[in-house]
């Protein structure tokens, strides 16, 4: 069954909305000013135009954490752009991937205590959209909003539900700082994917969603297709909790069940890559032996970094590749990869600098990787 893609939404720092997040990467610099506030590791957490109540200026008073507040944004830009309807929803499924849901609650002054369980941030949305579908939460690290995605696809390919609500979200967390600190994981500068100075990523926060809709359900409610899923695939490498393992071979191998019955290399990859060198050098190896095998020339992919100026969004990340596939699938370009002094040589991908790309095939890979080796790996083309 033909999974299509007829709603988006994102709240990023570039602010709320899918233009927003689009016009933000393509005007993305070398170097950004000041480098913290620019890839969201701010004295403060970014300020959103986060509509209505669900993101009050005083936490205390907040009705839910900031999470959950984001997500809920994000899935509103996405259902209103789908044209769904209260009753629409009542058999939708919605799948949520998070890393730490509403960690603000335990991190604020005072707090009761822990309030760490993921799935109130897919509560939350269920009980403001309606939604009456199966419902998962996934929490596969950095890579859960990647599975995010390509669960609710499956919901449809298995004739679970014929609309889906994939969405995912972090927000900031003083705690995952402070980690990500001491294991030496952060670039004190800004994040540098494809650069050799690169020294580590910069957190984000933020949000991201797509409306998912079996082909017949769209065209019955007459709704356009804004991308196609052409395949997906899962893998775990069981190597180690936090490094990748050094051959790629399960990350090659997602990438490889995404792309089965592909007969062209993919016009760009949204990449994973965060700005630390051996994750990076993994994947970019990864992804480009697998085209290579499956349908063409690894090299001719256009690689894309975003986490260069949206910081790491943790379990937004994987959802906001996959809309931003969807948009360069739609303006048929691929925005410029920030921070680059001296290019990596040693990239197996084309890599636009500068000025956005033209997307040369209407085809945008999507990878997603997080601790514990879980990979995702999902492609999608132009629309029929």
């Amino acid at each position: 069954m033909t999974v299509v893609v007829t709603g988006l939404g994102a709240v990023s720092c570039f602010g709320s909305g899918t233009g927003a997040l689009w016009e933000g990467l393509l005007r993305a610099s070398r170097r950004p000013d000041p480098a913290p506030e620019m890839c969201g590791l701010p004295t403060r957490p970014h300020l959103y135009a986060v509509s209505g109540d669900t993101c009050p200026a005083d936490p205390d008073a907040a009705p839910r954490g900031r999470t959950s507040a984001l997500v809920t944004e994000a899935v509103g830009q996405a259902v209103a752009e789908a044209g769904l309807s209260r009753e629409d929803l009542f058999d939708a499924g919605l799948t949520v991937g998070t890393s730490l849901g509403d960690i603000d609650l335990a991190e604020r002054p005072r707090a009761a205590g822990p309030r760490l369980a993921t799935h109130r941030v897919a509560a939350s949305v269920a009980a403001r959209f309606g939604t009456g579908g199966p419902g998962q939460t996934l929490s596969t690290a950095c890579s859960a909003g990647a599975y995010a995605v390509g669960w609710g696809a499956e919901l449809i390919e298995t004739g679970q539900a014929d609309i889906v609500v994939a969405c995912g979200g972090d927000a900031f967390s003083r705690v995952a700082v402070g980690t990500l600190q001491r294991f030496g994981l952060l670039d004190d500068e800004c994040c540098r994917p494809f650069d050799t100075g690169r020294a580590g990523m910069v957190t984000g926060e933020g949000a991201a969603a797509l409306v998912l809709e079996s082909a017949g359900s769209a065209r019955r409610r007459g709704r356009p297709a804004l991308a196609e899923l052409a395949g997906h695939g899962w893998t775990c490498d069981a190597h180690h909790p936090m490094a990748p393992e050094p051959s790629g071979e399960q990350l090659r191998r997602s990438a490889a069940l995404a792309l089965a019955g592909a007969t062209e290399a993919p016009g760009a990859a949204v990449l994973h890559r965060a700005g630390v060198a051996g994750n990076d050098a993994v994947e970019a190896t990864a992804i480009s032996a697998a085209v290579s095998a499956a349908c063409g020339d690894g090299r001719a992919v256009l690689g894309y970094a975003p986490k260069a100026v949206t910081g790491h969004t943790a379990g937004a990340a994987g959802v906001f590749g996959c809309v931003i596939a969807a948009l360069v699938l739609r303006h048929r370009l691929v925005p410029p990869n920030a921070h680059v002094a001296t290019l990596d040589p040693d990239c197996p991908l084309t890599v636009p600098l500068h000025r956005p790309a033209p997307l040369a095939r209407p085809s945008v890979l999507v990878s997603g990787t997080g601790f514990g080796g879980n990979n995702a790996v999902l492609a999608w083309r132009a629309a029929a």
